[in-house]
């Protein structure tokens, strides 16, 4: 019985995963490649996690945002909206950041001390290198939503862009933003776990293998040995 969630999440990822492509060949002419499919796969996982959690914490306002955040992600690349994708992909760092620091006096709004304060709680477990990814994602997301290189176009342009809900980028540069997006995410998946185990054991409990599914062998190791 314990394979029955893994075989219903399966269907329910793969089911999501012809919707959408039969969305994007109707409105766009375009099929998946392996890199999207793998991608709405990801996020796909991450939406049924944190749904697991909801329904046994069903008041943790910052899930039921960052499950928002995630469909919204996928709607803005299916459509190209750069600009939205930024700003729901900076509003779920910030959503973890709260479920990580779990701070309520301060996590109103986060700011430099707020990531401060996540290297300082997780000095043994986040590494240089982890703590500068999250880091630079979230200051490319703020840059895109407030300027950056999109101050630099004409007018016009800018305008055209705002009607359109959307900038450009290459099939490169969004391969790039969709592995260092995945990159991140496991990384903040590896803090939540560490700071929200007994909520993850609650959500999934006598139904590990479904977690393993969702969240990966690491992920899985990692609770039983903080366990």
């Amino acid at each position: 019985m314990k394979y029955v969630g893994v075989e219903i999440c399966k269907e329910e990822i793969n089911g999501l995963i012809h919707y959408l492509e039969d969305y994007s060949i109707g409105h766009n002419n375009v099929t998946f490649d392996q890199k999207t499919k793998e991608f709405y796969r990801f996020i796909s996982k991450q939406i049924i996690f944190f749904k697991f959690i909801l329904k046994a914490y069903p008041k943790t306002y910052s899930i039921k945002v960052i499950i928002s955040d995630f469909l919204s992600l996928i709607l803005n690349d299916l459509k190209s909206e750069t600009r939205y994708y930024y700003l729901n992909q900076r509003s779920v760092i910030e959503n973890y950041m709260r479920m990580i620091l779990k701070d309520e006096i301060n996590n109103t709004h986060i700011t430099k001390q707020s990531f401060l304060n996540l290297k300082r709680q997780n000095e043994t477990e986040l590494s240089q290198k982890e703590y500068n990814k999250i880091i630079n994602e979230y200051k490319i997301a703020c840059s895109f939503i407030h300027g950056g290189d999109f101050l630099k176009v004409h007018l016009v342009s800018n305008f055209e862009e705002c009607l359109e809900s959307k900038t450009k980028l290459s099939e490169r540069q969004r391969k790039n933003q969709i592995s260092q997006f995945m990159e991140m995410v496991n990384i903040l998946n590896k803090l939540f776990l560490i700071h929200n185990t007994e909520e993850v054991d609650s959500s999934f409990h006598r139904n590990k293998v479904t977690l393993e599914y969702l969240m990966g062998k690491r992920y899985i190791e990692k609770f039983f040995r903080i366990k």
